[in-house]
């Protein structure tokens, strides 16, 4: 059973407002809890008043008892701690919530506490949870079953809740489940506030796909009646009151005139929202009011009166006209508004609404605005503005506006919550213009999409130069906006029209997907990206030192990539993978995607379909390379069986495998078309193709002897090639066995106390690790070739130059990266994703791992942190002649850190052979966080691997100068060589209503001074701004 997500908008809310509907802000609220339900805690007291009507929907209910069930909670691992005053706990490994028949389970759960729990007047307890559940999430009930990718719960019981054992006192906020936890949550609550209602009011409960799940709550379609209130307008004034019955209509109608200043409160009013009805109530206030309702209809003014549905009720106000709805407001000089039939009319108004999500409060001013139904408006000469000055600084200007519900044109949806077909709410809007202080900059005749997106279609702009590109200009536009697209709820789709006088005219797109679906039957969760990007290119590629003017095959330069990973019930998932480029041009992914080119992940081909059964997991993959450019392999197919710590012999030994079997075909890189462009073949892809397969087993046999624990294993694999290095068929017997062990033990030291050091008793905590393993190999490394690669494309493309630039063609055995592979193990677990690289060796692998921790916060409430950390490891080899160059001992490392202060660290790294020209690679620096004020950096790194010798000192900074200003700056210096490798600088003014971005920078290695202009607007914009919002702040200009 499906639940769809309930959307609203900001710019209905402005209209439904102001006409005595609802006000609604620019979020896609996931759902929204049942009056009188335990979900008021998911509310937020400065938000629209709202509460879920009936929609005859109902799920299994465990009976009216339910509440009154004890909740128990079951897990294998938990943690908590205290966040924002409320009690946070976090479960991990076959968690399981149980209340009288109703269970969860998930994966993991976090779960937020109300330890203070409320009393009603007959003196019963109520405590209240949320409950957020990630991964395979499933609602058991005794009639039905629910299971979604993730849950949001809200639970109550009179009586405390239990759980299965006692949590660790430690914060996991750190943790990503709860993180996504966390904004979920907020997500949920954003908009929607609940209010309490009095018992006539029916329960509803939503559930909406992936949001909130309240147990045992059932729905009926009733009405609830609307209460009106009359009352002054001001404290201790009164009002005149003349009324008129006019019987000659059937029923007998009342017209009554109020003046002297009036306020009109009615409640249970209803609204449509994509299907779904709400009860919401709104305050009017005017000068002077007139009101036409049935003769039995309005009472004695000052006290509440009821109207059922068919009651009539049109009131008309002028004067000073202010219509409240939680944080919105709506000032107009004349309003009428028919409560039954839901039809208005707003003239010489102005709306204001808060958008919390960017900080700011939207404006609305129109000469009329009219509601001629219930989920349809229109506003004429209108404009739309964040700016709060009288005269706004800037403002989108329409003719005229209409916002409607239209089908939805992904197919014909029905909503399960309502059996009706799904309906997504648009705006569409004539005669559009951009005035940025009085001055018209872009026109569009006419604007139209889904309307929880800002209308305008222009997301960003952003104009430069650099030596490389020339002058610059991009723009990013909205393609649902520009050409009125209705796209699905977690589908963004951008255009990108870029320019550059230096290379030339560019044009691409760009989008991204989250979503659930349905596939072949099964609930799914769907995400993904993709980008097409084009550019005819006429100028020349600048790369770094030695290759600032390289030719490329084509001027028609580009890409397309599209990544998807679907996720279905019972541990299935799919991945594909599209990466293609234009002519196999080698170097465009550097150039114009640099910062993806070396951190990003590799460009592949690929269809992989997994599946994952507790400790087991399989997946068949099939690859393929339309790209010359990269060294990569063909699998047509691969198939994959994994099992970790099967037990066996009663527990007592513990069995793991892998086992694969497919076709590989290795495509080494293609040549650069241009001979400054310096390459030579890396030696292990070899072109070479063949049946690869083989299956490696591990056996293990945890002890403990005392304080030890020990665990003495056992690994083989037999594996083929059909085609090896040589393309001869190849097949291997690899063995090794070994013994684990590690010992921890700790120190506690209460009476250590510094204030200056941030010490409040100090518990030193040290763990030793042994690995001890002998391996044999019936054949060399050397011979076999590397189907499974190891490094990432740009490692591989930097070495492809590095060996013939740095060693004249022929690569030292200290720095062949296979090898060095196999001398940290890489290569030697058996879930190792790269089984080549093993070969006959003898190591024993040490580690010292030590922890000094101290406690800190509140003498009620302390928590545990570390204040120190150092972590030691070190390699030895029997057999140094064979294993290390000559040297026993081999791979020192070490790692250290210092919590100087909460937000200060000092952090040192170090790695070391101690053979001829071994790697002496270390770096230390200090970094300091300031929260919105800004971060500072500032390092010194070391590399020596000869004939490579760098000494760099490094520093970077972020710092918000004033409530207007923001400054970045980031410089490097090789102190070795006496050169200064690059600067960055960028400022940003904050305005009212737009980010200014001033930037500039120097490369040395690609001789490139660049200087960039970048305007982006406060409210809706996709990049920096999100980013940077906990810097500005809101209100600021």
């Amino acid at each position: 059973m499906n639940f769809p997500a309930i959307r609203s908008s900001t710019l209905l809310a402005l209209f439904a407002l102001a006409l005595g509907v609802c006000a609604l802000t620019e979020v896609q609220a996931q759902g929204l809890p049942g009056a009188g339900h335990t979900g008021s805690v998911m509310s937020r007291i400065d938000r629209a008043e709202l509460q879920p009507a009936p929609h005859g929907h109902s799920v299994a209910q465990p009976g009216p008892s339910a509440h009154n069930d004890q909740i128990t909670i079951d897990y294998q691992y938990a943690w908590r701690w205290k966040e924002s005053g409320q009690e946070v706990f976090y479960a991990r490994e076959n968690c399981r919530v149980t209340q009288g028949s109703s269970v969860l389970e998930a994966n993991e759960m976090v779960f937020w506490l109300n330890s203070t729990p409320s009393t009603d007047s007959q003196g019963t307890k109520d405590y209240r949870l949320t409950v957020y559940l990630d991964g395979e999430a499933r609602l058991s009930e005794p009639d039905q079953t629910v299971s979604k990718p993730w849950m949001l719960v809200e639970l109550r019981s009179s009586t405390p809740f239990q759980c299965s054992k006692e949590p660790q006192e430690r914060s996991m906020a750190d943790s990503q489940t709860y993180q996504r936890g966390l904004d979920r949550r907020r997500d949920s609550r954003n908009d929607l506030q609940q209010t309490q209602y009095s018992e006539t009011v029916p329960e509803a409960p939503i559930l909406p796909d992936g949001s909130i799940v309240p147990f045992g709550q059932s729905t009926s379609q009733q009405f609830a009646p609307r209460r009106v209130t009359i009352t002054p307008r001001n404290l201790g004034s009164d009002f005149k009151v003349h009324s008129d019955v006019d019987r000659s209509k059937q029923p007998p109608e009342s017209m009554t005139t109020i003046q002297g200043g009036v306020r009109i409160d009615v409640e249970n009013v209803p609204l449509a929202i994509n299907g779904q009805i709400y009860w919401t109530s709104i305050e009017l206030s005017a000068d002077r009011a007139v009101i036409w309702t049935s003769v039995q209809g309005l009472g004695n003014t000052g006290s509440g009166i009821e109207l059922n549905e068919n009651t009539p009720f049109q009131v008309y106000l002028e004067g000073d006209i202010v219509v409240r709805q939680g944080n919105s407001i709506a000032q107009a000089s004349h309003a009428f508004y028919d409560l039954r039939d839901q039809r208005g009319l707003l003239m010489n108004s102005e709306l204001r609404t808060e958008v919390p999500e960017y900080g700011v409060t939207l404006r609305l001013r129109a000469d009329t605005i009219r509601q001629t139904s219930q989920t349809s408006f229109q506003a004429q000469n209108a404009w739309v503005s964040t700016s709060q000055m009288g005269r706004p600084g800037y403002r989108v200007q329409s003719g005229f506006i209409t916002v409607e519900d239209r089908p939805n044109m992904w197919g014909n949806q029905v909503d399960p919550s309502t059996g009706q077909p799904s309906t997504s709410q648009y705006i569409s809007a004539t005669n559009n213009t951009l005035f940025i202080e009085e001055v018209p900059v872009f026109y569009l005749p006419r604007v139209s999409g889904p309307i929880e997106e800002t209308p305008f279609p222009l997301e960003s702009v952003s104009v430069g130069y650099s030596g490389m590109f020339g002058a610059e200009l991009n723009t990013l536009w909205g393609v649902d906006k520009l050409f009125g697209f209705d796209l699905p709820e977690g589908v963004d789709w951008n255009l990108m029209v870029d320019g550059y006088t230096k290379r030339g005219p560019a044009v691409g797109t760009n989008g991204n997907y989250d979503v659930y679906g349905q596939l072949l039957g099964l609930p799914t969760h769907i995400t993904g990206e993709g980008l097409v990007y084009y550019i005819n290119d006429g100028g020349l590629d600048r790369l770094g030192l030695g290759r600032n003017s390289l030719t490329f095959p084509n001027a028609n330069r580009g890409r397309a990539l599209s990544r998807t990973r679907i996720e279905a019930p019972n541990g299935l998932t799919m991945s594909t993978e599209l990466s293609y480029f234009f002519n196999n041009d080698r170097n465009f992914l550097e150039q114009y995607y640099e910062p993806e080119f070396d951190r990003g992940k590799d460009q592949e081909n690929l269809v992989n379909l997994g599946v994952q059964n507790d400790n087991i997991t399989g997946s068949l993959m099939f690859q393929v390379n339309p790209n010359e450019i990269f060294d990569q392999t063909e699998w047509l197919p691969r198939l994959d069986l994994t099992g970790l710590g099967e037990p066996l012999m009663n527990d007592y030994v513990s069995w793991s495998h892998h086992s694969w079997a497919g076709y590989g075909h290795i495509k080494p890189a293609t040549p650069p078309t241009d001979p400054a462009d310096t390459f030579t073949p890396l030696p292990y892809f070899p072109n070479v193709q063949g049946l690869v397969t083989g299956t490696r087993h591990e056996v293990t046999l945890p002890l403990q002897v005392g304080a030890v624990k020990v665990a003495p294993y056992a690994l083989g694999e037999a594996a083929y090639w059909q085609q090896d290095i040589n393309a001869n068929d190849l097949s291997r017997l690899y063995g090794s066995a070994g013994l684990r062990a590690s010992l921890e033990f700790w120190r506690a030291m209460p009476e250590i106390q510094s204030s200056i050091l941030g010490l409040n008793g100090l518990a030193h905590k040290v763990v030793l690790d042994a690995d001890y393993s002998y391996s044999r190999s019936s054949q060399s490394l050397s011979d076999i070739a590397q189907y499974n690669a190891f490094d990432e494309d740009a490692q591989e493309r930097f070495r492809e130059r590095f060996i013939s630039l740095e060693y004249g063609g022929t690569l030292p055995p200290q720095f062949d990266p296979r090898f060095y592979a196999v001398r940290t193990g890489a290569g030697q677990s058996v879930t190792a994703a790269y089984q080549e690289l093993v070969d006959n060796q003898q190591v024993l692998r040490l580690g010292l791992r030590q922890r000094w921790q101290t406690k800190d916060g509140p003498v009620e409430r302390q928590r545990v942190k570390d204040w120190m950390s150092l972590d030691l490891e070190a390699s030895v080899f029997p057999n140094a002649t064979r294993d290390n160059f000559g040297s026993t001992l081999g791979l020192l490392t070490g790692r250290y850190m210092w919590h100087v202060g909460e937000r200060t660290q000092f952090v040192a790294n170090a790695v070391v052979d101690p053979f001829n020209q071994g790697q002496r690679v270390w770096n230390a620096g200090i970094l300091t966080q300031r929260g919105p004020r800004g971060s500072l950096y500032f390092g010194f790194r070391q590399v020596e691997a000869q004939p490579v010798f760098s000494q760099l000192v490094t520093g970077s900074y972020s710092y918000r100068m004033s409530e207007k200003w923001i400054s970045t700056f980031g410089a490097s210096y090789d102190v070795a060589e006496g050169l200064d490798r690059g600067q960055s600088l960028t400022i940003t003014r904050v305005g009212e209503y737009m980010l200014f971005h001033l930037g500039t920078g120097y490369d040395r290695s690609r001789n490139n001074y660049s200087l960039n202009v970048m305007v982006e607007p406060r409210l809706g914009g996709k990049s920096s701004l999100m980013q940077m919002m906990p810097m500005i702040g809101g209100g600021t200009y």
